[in-house]
Parts: C-alpha cells; structure tokens; sequence
C-alpha cells in the first residue's frame, strides 16, 4: 500500500500495479484492480473523513481505516463510486457508519447480493457479507467534511450507477471509474453512447485536476491528471464505436487506439488493459452487430 498526501485535506491510497510478469492468478481482484493499480481516496478534516470507495478486500479498507484513525479520525462516512466489486469490497469495514452512493447502486447490490456473496457474480473471491449503502442520492449533493465542501456527482460514464466527487475549491475531480489510464473498460456497451455525450458534458465542468481509482501512481502522486485525460477517453470510446463494423476490428491492438494520446502525454500504455481492450472490442462488436453506429460528435 503506497499512501499520497495530495494536499492538507486529501490523501489517496494505492495498491497494486505490478511488473508484468509477476502478477497474481486471473481472478476479479487481480484482474480488475490490482494488475491495472488501483486507488482510494480520503478527504479530511479535524477528526472527520470521507472514504472514497473501500478496494476489494476488507484487509485493504481496514488497513486505511486503521491509517486515518492513527492520524485521529474519529467521524468516517462512506461514498462508493459504484456497485462493482473492486469498489465495495470492503464496505464491511464501515458497516458502523453511513454509506452514501447513488440509489442505483444500492437497487444493483440489493439485486446481486446473494450472487456476490456466493461468488459466482465475477466468480470468486466471494465479498460476504456484503454491506450495501444505506444513503442513496439521485442528484448533485452538497457535503461537508468540517469546513470542506464536497459535491457528489451521479453521472452515467463507465456505470449507470456512477457517483464522482467534485472539490470546488480545488476544482479537482474525484473520477472513480469513470477515467482510467490507459483505457475505460466498457461494462456496459449498449450505454456507451450517453456515456460519450456525458462526458462531453464532464469537459464543461470547473476542473482542473482529475484523480481516478485506476491509473498511474506516479501521476496520482503528483497531484492528478490534466483534463485531457477525458480527451483521452473521448478519442478512444469514439474510434472503437466508429470502427465497430471493420472486418478486422478484433485484431485491433492497444496501441492501434491510443497512440495519439499517448504521444500527447496524456496516458501511457500499462500492459494489463490489453486484455482490457480486447474485452472492449469483443463487447462493442457484439453489440453493435448489424446495427446503425451511434454518432459520436466531436
């Protein structure tokens, strides 16, 4: 566990992002979170703190539990930036405090909770038990860390049920999954249109830095990513929709679609989202088999 102080009142936590080569068995913790590294962050203030997301494990999230309370953390609240696994993982850690999500995520872990606790959701590790949110939001939302204002976010990029955080005063943006370096993972294609046009909207927001749950540790480190990470993630979800029809749209490489950002310098090639990207590429074709492809304006 690697932990970044990124100002007086944020930190982020960092696991995982191993050498290629020396990474773990295939399954969901691994695959989906630590191969590509994952990050969790925390605002505080006095002895308050707002826990962004939970990681995988309990042992994770009661690890930066037990961070934050050597620091004096007494008062914690809970926000999930969506229902996916690696996400909750260890909300039983703060199964003492409020959860705060959208209501979609709460319906989606209700929904999943027995398949999730038995393991057969992304197969096992099991997450048992599964503690859901028990505060569901269904629109911006103004809150407070002592005297630090927290805007919670819904928005439908990467998940229907995605919930961001957005600190005005340091006009950062707290992204979950919704950003990622090198590359989105489409989990759910046939949105991936809205997904386009919202984040278009995500651009006309005052931002200048942008800190995701999955990307590079040293750019994390360092405060964050310019907003040409969602440029980034633009070109990319346009040119896997707008290829979608080619006759060798399958054998399409990483690099064959995000070459340009990369050059530009706003990602850089991790090996673990090729098999990311080939997953994309499998889902889109699916399905937009034999359908119109959607307009994706610049």
């Amino acid at each position: 566990m690697r932990v970044f102080e990124i100002n007086d009142h944020l930190i982020s936590f960092y696991n995982g992002r191993p050498a290629e080569g020396t990474c773990q068995p295939d399954d969901w913790v691994h695959s989906g979170a630590l191969n590509v590294g994952i990050a969790t962050y925390a605002i505080h203030c006095g002895d308050a703190a707002l826990v962004y997301d939970t990681y995988s494990t309990t042992q994770e999230a009661q690890w930066v539990r037990s961070y934050l309370q050597s620091m004096g953390i007494r008062h914690f609240t809970l926000v999930n930036s969506h229902w996916h696994l690696d996400h909750v993982g260890g909300n039983s850690v703060y199964a003492d405090v409020d959860r705060i999500s959208t209501d979609k995520t709460i319906r989606l872990m209700i929904a999943k909770k027995e398949s999730i606790e038995a393991g057969t959701e992304w197969g096992p590790p099991p997450i048992k038990p599964l503690v859901v949110p028990n505060v569901g939001l269904t629109a911006d939302t103004r809150f407070s860390v002592g005297d630090i204002e927290v805007d919670l976010r819904p928005v439908n990029i990467h998940s229907q049920d995605g919930l961001v955080i957005h600190l005005p005063a340091d006009r950062m943006l707290l992204a979950g999954d919704t950003l990622e370096d090198t590359v989105t993972f489409v989990n759910e294609p046939e949105h991936i249109a809205e997904h386009y046009v919202n984040l278009q909207k995500l651009k006309q927001w005052d931002v200048d830095r942008i800190l995701p749950n999955h990307g590079d540790p040293d750019v994390i480190s360092r405060g964050g990513y310019g907003t040409t990470l969602i440029d980034a993630t633009l070109d990319y979800v346009r040119k896997i929709v707008r290829r979608a029809h080619d006759p060798d749209y399958l054998t399409g490489t990483l690099e064959d679609y995000v070459a340009d950002s990369v050059s530009r310098g706003w990602v850089s090639i991790w090996w673990a989202y090729r098999g990311a990207h080939q997953n994309n590429l499998k889902k889109v074709s699916e399905t937009l088999r034999g359908r119109t492809l959607p307009e994706l304006s610049r």
